[in-house]
């Protein structure tokens, strides 16, 4: 009965779809005093259709590329002692995620894996957080226009078993906008 109905609709719908398009394409004669308020009225409605911002696509390269980034960025490379070699501050450290995420995201990671004492900063030596994993599978949830969730489990040996839920936002260049570990 289902494929009946469906038939039936594609039967008729097909033929009178052909007849618009035909009558949609056909020149008609147009008055020379309208035909400049309708040509205005469409490049208005091109300039409309210009001016609305466009979803932005996240695409896993760009997950794996900024997760990547993140974590680089977080572990910065340091001496014997753990005083980091390129930075002298928290504030210079969270500038360098600036293209990564938001600083929002950022500071408590940094906060909590950095000190800023007088004569430099100095990393906590310990291991990293439990993270994404570019070789693992995950979903991706498009939440609004330039807003998409991303969550992953993992299991590894140090970690354990856990799920980390991402967002990512997109105002010019996608960003990780916050992270979470359970």
């Amino acid at each position: 009965m289902k494929k009946l109905v469906q038939m039936t609709l594609i039967t008729f719908t097909v033929p009178v779809l052909m007849i618009c398009s035909i009558l949609m394409t056909q020149e008609i004669e147009a008055d020379p005093k309208t035909a400049s308020a309708k040509t205005h009225e469409v490049s208005n409605v091109e300039k409309a259709v210009k001016d609305v911002p466009q979803q932005q696509t996240l695409q896993d390269a760009q997950v794996k590329e900024l997760t990547k980034e993140f974590m680089d960025t977080l572990v910065q490379p340091s001496d014997e002692k753990y005083k980091v070699k390129n930075m002298d501050s928290k504030a210079q450290l969270l500038s360098a995620f600036h293209s990564i995420a938001e600083e929002e995201m950022v500071k408590p990671f940094v906060d909590y894996y950095y000190t800023e004492e007088a004569d430099g900063l100095y990393i906590l030596p310990t291991e990293t957080p439990p993270w994404f994993i570019a070789d693992n599978q995950y979903d991706m949830v498009q939440l609004e226009d330039n807003v998409v969730k991303i969550i992953q489990s993992n299991e590894t040996a140090l970690h354990g078993a856990y799920t980390i839920e991402m967002k990512f936002t997109h105002d010019g260049t996608w960003k990780i906008a916050s992270a979470s570990i359970s």
